[in-house]
């Protein structure tokens, strides 16, 4: 039998008020650490833009491995998700570019990219791409689908990329997250976690990509096809500059197949 004296409400509720004062001072402090950070790079030259995908991707895998207790992880993780892009906003304001006609696309952007982001909403694929064709802090956020990945691939090599994939997480549905698959696209620096995927497109059908592929000894997807062009999703971190990506490229220009990075994302 425990002798341990039950907590009061009154009491209860001083130590969440506690709590709360105490999560309010880091967030404050957290904000200011932003800004050293924003000085720093601003001393080294313009801030095109302050996203780091991998770095968000490790911190939900921490999450997600050490979690414990009855918040849900769902929740936490949108907490997580409302700060992060408001403090990569701090260092380097941008917008988020979404079709229109698409409310769920709308709401994709508001979950992960928080309240304090604009949000903007395009007419076409066209006219929305025209927006990171140049560098700039803002992203797009694009139909995982074969139509709209063959209108991202015609302004491929003007820097931009595939750099996340939303959901972050596989089993969103376990989270009660019921939104559609994206790529969000942009300027943001490409950096390896554990697990990544590469996006490629490639004018080869199916089966001869992935065999070739699988001989190499990589593991891919054929998720997309449009206009005989075929968009693999393959297992493995692939740069323009690493030397997974020369070995893949390697692979196709073996074969006389053209072969274009796409960009890259992580998944918790």
């Amino acid at each position: 039998m425990s002798d341990k004296k039950p907590i009061s409400l009154l009491e209860t509720r001083g130590k969440i008020d506690a709590i709360d004062g105490e999560i309010h001072r880091l967030l404050m402090s957290r904000a200011e650490l932003v800004q050293n950070v924003q000085n720093a790079k601003a001393a080294e030259g313009p801030i095109v833009n302050a996203m780091h995908a991998d770095r968000e991707i490790e911190m939900f895998r921490r999450f997600s491995a050490n979690h414990t207790g009855c918040l849900p992880l769902a929740s936490l993780q949108r907490i997580f998700r409302e700060m992060i892009a408001t403090f990569s906003h701090l260092q380097c304001p941008f917008k988020v570019f979404v079709l229109k006609g698409e409310p769920l696309h709308r709401d994709v952007a508001r979950y992960f990219y928080g309240t304090v982001i604009e949000i903007v909403e395009c007419s076409t694929l066209a006219e929305m791409l025209d927006r990171i064709k140049a560098p700039t802090s803002d992203i797009v956020l694009l139909a995982a689908d074969g139509k709209s990945l063959a209108a991202f691939h015609e302004i491929i090599g003007l820097g931009c990329q595939i750099f996340a994939r939303l959901p972050f997480w596989d089993d969103g549905e376990a989270y009660g997250l019921d939104f559609p698959d994206m790529f969000v696209l942009g300027h943001a620096p490409l950096k390896t976690v554990n697990n990544d995927y590469t996006v490629v497109a490639t004018k080869t059908d199916a089966m001869n990509a992935q065999e070739l592929l699988k001989q190499a000894g990589f593991e891919a997807n054929i998720e997309f096809e449009y206009e005989g062009i075929n968009y693999c999703v393959i297992k493995a971190f692939a740069n323009l500059e690493g030397q997974c990506w020369r070995d893949i490229e390697k692979i196709f220009v073996k074969n006389d197949i053209a072969v274009d990075f796409l960009g890259i994302y992580g998944k918790v």
